[in-house]
């Protein structure tokens, strides 16, 4: 634990930093544009090896990143800065301090006594990133940081000696966030340093919410994004605990960055920097800082990561889609005459790119008019414990619930809190349960086939809301609810709003043995109450009734840190053990353009008195993918399994799905019995892969056909023979989950069973899970097939079963 004391040095005026000068333009050059729209994490992470690569090229023998001739209007004052920025953002990209071509920059840095202010805050924040024995670089760095800061401004100068009246917000920004960097290592920063740096930066915000650099100039974005940046530190060291009761209170400090985050969401530009036109790099990197530290993933409905992202590599990147390759411009814009891209704009560039692309692993859901941010650092403390304990950064961000839910799934966890009732629900206890037992009633006679498969359900209120949850729920999200302040109001208004969208299911304290007490860190003392609602194969809802558990994320209360681990467990247990994607890796579904049918198939979704529908988007899901890939048209139809061999025309498919063992009755035996010697093909599947379903399957259909069950790796399913384009699916994937915990072997060969009938395969068993990997989505627990796989097996079935006569 470094310890460190104020101290107030003399005063002395100095001259300007070297850094973020900028020319602004669009690349001319010839290459296939890239667009917020059409942008992928390929894009990003190739671009990110690009100016990684460009980078390394520039470095000097001597003076690493350093310019040959210094640029004018810069003060060599602030020597080491270029070397210290290179160095974190090629840190932050995933490069190793031990790298051969970064050694050498680590070891200048140390020996090199810098004198500028710049340069020491960039060099404090590289030594906060490295390994432990780099701590007494940061103890010199920060210690440095804190004699040179005046307190009578708030600021810094640009050296350890300063004017009685200077100040920039520059300058204030970096000093804050190294300071920052160094107290997440321990380092114990004096208050009264974070409140002068606050104070200040609120009382010289305009009234219109913006920054400026200094009171003689213009304000900006840049400007902006740093005492909001700045201000978002301050509020955890000085106001964690002013938000540990709930109250519709506002600080200084929050009101402060209301208004700033107003000013950006009223100016937010992904081309240009509001106010400057100039500086654009260093703009983007205090969007990044800003989008980060808030959670924000809009800024006037602009996705800043995604748009920023576009600009950014079409300035400094050439993208060639026929080689899918991507390459440095040296030149700014690719533009032959230009000048050259500097390499702090490269620096800057590259840290927007790496720090944004994070996975993000919680989104916190803005309930409007509710009060819904009664903690407001309670995710943004808890991404940081898991961050800590994963040693891979995570992020979090706030949604929107006028978003469209396929984009809430960009996070395995979708988290809501607040102490009062879900405004919405105008649905009282008693319509509850009625409607409950009503839609249980339909469900029932709707599956034997005493109701039509077109019959109408009951009606309830109509709740746009709730519906939208639920297809976020239904696409394979999981809602984390926790009840602030013990109110029972907002627990029975979510155990009622699950039971409206799934009658079928019931609410259940988890048990000590669940994923939640056990998957990473066990949990055996102060365990925290968790409720939870299942389809069977995972969970849909976790709820905290009681305990209040964001005020302990609010408080970074680590007395409690059970509390932290529960957490975190369930982040492992969504996330699949931590296999996040970045954020801009495709999650849902995705229009590529116009597509062509090669062929038309129907699929019949069999309905029994069990759980037949526990991932009720799979097949839809199936469908658009096989749309997509193999041009097949797919229709899904949901008729109940006692009826299938009446249905006419004969359904290519008949896809059965299960969790638990099934007593198939009598009727649904001859149905089976009929449609199979009638031409058709059966697909039996365990949902989630860990149940009995498929097993009680294979007992019924042996004993209705007879003749025993084969594999089907040497079938035209597997070998795709005769099935064009089918592929070939000899090697497959499994979910880790199968090969981790299920198997306890590594395997590649489907598993697919099957009986024949007529010596064709047409009774199919899958003891290993489909419909969950249909979804795409990460949950520990499935036993089954990889996405890819999941649909590649499943293509050629729909393939086999459309060329049999």
């Amino acid at each position: 634990m470094m310890h460190f004391r104020l101290f107030r040095p003399s005063i002395h005026a100095f001259t300007i930093l070297l850094l973020f000068l900028v020319i602004p333009g669009r690349p001319l050059s010839a290459q296939s544009f890239i667009t917020s729209e059409n942008i992928t994490d390929e894009h990003v992470q190739k671009a990110i090896q690009a100016i990684i690569e460009e980078l390394y090229e520039r470095k000097h023998e001597e003076y690493f990143w350093e310019p040959g001739t210094w640029p004018s209007g810069t003060s060599k004052r602030q020597v080491g800065g270029y070397t210290a920025l290179t160095a974190l953002a090629l840190i932050h990209a995933g490069e190793s301090y031990q790298d051969p071509r970064l050694r050498g920059a680590i070891e200048y840095l140390e020996k090199f006594e810098m004198i500028g202010t710049y340069a020491i805050t960039l060099r404090a924040s590289l030594w906060a990133r490295l390994p432990d024995k780099y701590l007494p670089n940061l103890e010199k760095d920060v210690l440095w940081l804190l004699e040179a800061f005046n307190a009578d401004t708030g600021s810094w100068d640009y050296s350890i000696k300063f004017s009685k009246s200077y100040w920039d917000n520059s300058l204030r920004q970096f000093g804050a966030l190294a300071l920052w960097e160094a107290a997440k290592r321990g380092g114990r920063i004096p208050k009264s340093v974070w409140k002068r740096i606050e104070e200040k930066f609120i009382e010289v915000q305009h009234e219109n919410g913006s920054w400026n650099y200094r009171p003689d100039t213009m304000y900006s974005g840049s400007m902006t994004a740093a005492g909001l940046a700045t201000l978002f530190i301050t509020q955890d060291y000085l106001h964690a605990e002013e938000s540990l009761r709930v109250s519709e209170r506002v600080t200084p400090n929050q009101k402060s960055i209301d208004l700033g985050m107003k000013w950006l969401d009223e100016n937010f530009s992904s081309s240009t920097n509001p106010g400057k036109f100039a500086y654009f790099y260093y703009y983007m990197y205090g969007i990044e800082r800003v989008g980060l530290a808030s959670g924000i993933k809009y800024f006037g409905g602009h996705d800043w990561f995604r748009e920023g992202s576009a600009e950014i590599i079409n300035r400094l990147c050439k993208w060639d889609p026929k080689t899918r390759t991507m390459i440095a411009h040296k030149k700014v814009g690719g533009k032959a005459h230009a000048g050259s891209v500097r390499t702090d704009n490269l620096g800057f560039s590259l840290l927007f790119l790496s720090r944004g692309r994070v996975p993000v692993a919680i989104n916190k859901l803005r309930l409007p008019e509710m009060a819904w941010n009664n903690r407001p650092r309670d995710v943004a403390n808890l991404t940081d414990f898991i961050s800590k304990n994963t040693e891979q950064p995570v992020n979090w961000q706030i949604v929107e619930l006028a978003d469209e839910p396929e984009q809430w799934l960009d996070a395995p966890i979708l988290y809501v809190a607040t102490h009062q009732e879900i405004a919405w629900l105008k649905t009282n206890e008693r319509a509850t349960r009625s409607y409950v037992r009503e839609m249980r009633d339909y469900q029932h006679k709707r599956s034997s086939g005493e109701l039509p498969p077109d019959a109408a359900p009951p009606v309830r209120s109509n709740q746009p809301n709730t519906d939208k949850i639920k297809r976020y729920l239904d696409q394979g999200g999981l809602l984390l609810a926790m009840n602030e302040t013990n109110s029972k109001q907002f627990t029975r208004s979510i155990e009622q709003m699950g039971r409206m969208m799934y009658p079928r299911y019931e609410w259940r304290d988890l048990p000590h043995d669940h994923w939640a007490y056990t998957i990473h860190t066990p949990i055996r003392r102060q365990r925290p109450s968790l409720r939870g609602l299942s389809n069977g194969v995972r969970e849909l809802i976790i709820l905290s009734p009681k305990g209040d558990l964001p005020r302990t994320l609010q408080g970074r209360d680590m007395k409690k840190e059970s509390h932290y681990q529960t957490l975190a467990n369930l982040y492992f247990y969504a996330s699949e053990m931590d296999r996040q994607r970045p954020r801009l890796a495709r999650h849902t579904k995705h229009h590529s353009g116009e597509t062509t049918t090669n062929a038309k198939a129907t699929i019949v979704h069999a309905m029994h008195e069990d759980n037949w529908n526990a991932e009720p988007q799979a097949l839809e899901s199936l469908a658009f993918h096989l749309a997509e890939q193999r041009q097949l048209d797919i229709t899904i139809v949901e008729h109940s399994l006692s009826k299938i061999d009446a249905i006419t025309p004969r359904p290519n498919l008949v896809f059965v799905s299960g969790v638990d063992r099934h007593d198939f009755n009598p009727n649904e035996q001859n149905a089976i019995k009929r449609y199979v010697e009638h031409g058709g093909v059966i697909l039996f599947e365990t949902t989630g892969g860990m149940g009995e379903f498929t097993l009680s399957s294979e007992t019924m259909a042996t004993t209705l056909f007879g003749g025993a069950i084969q594999s089907t790796l040497r079938t035209s399913i597997v070998t795709g023979e005769d099935l064009e384009p089918a592929p070939v699916l000899t090697r497959i994937g499994y979910r880790p989950y199968s090969l981790l915990e299920a198997f306890g072997a590594r395997e590649t060969t489907p598993r697919l069973r099957c009986l024949l009938v007529e010596d064709q395969p047409r009774v199919l068993f899958s003891r290993e899970d489909f419909s969950n990997a249909l979804l795409n989505q990460p949950i520990w627990g499935v036993s089954g097939y990889t996405h890819r796989s999941a649909c590649d097996l499943l293509g050629n079935i729909i393939q086999y079963a459309l060329q049999l006569p």
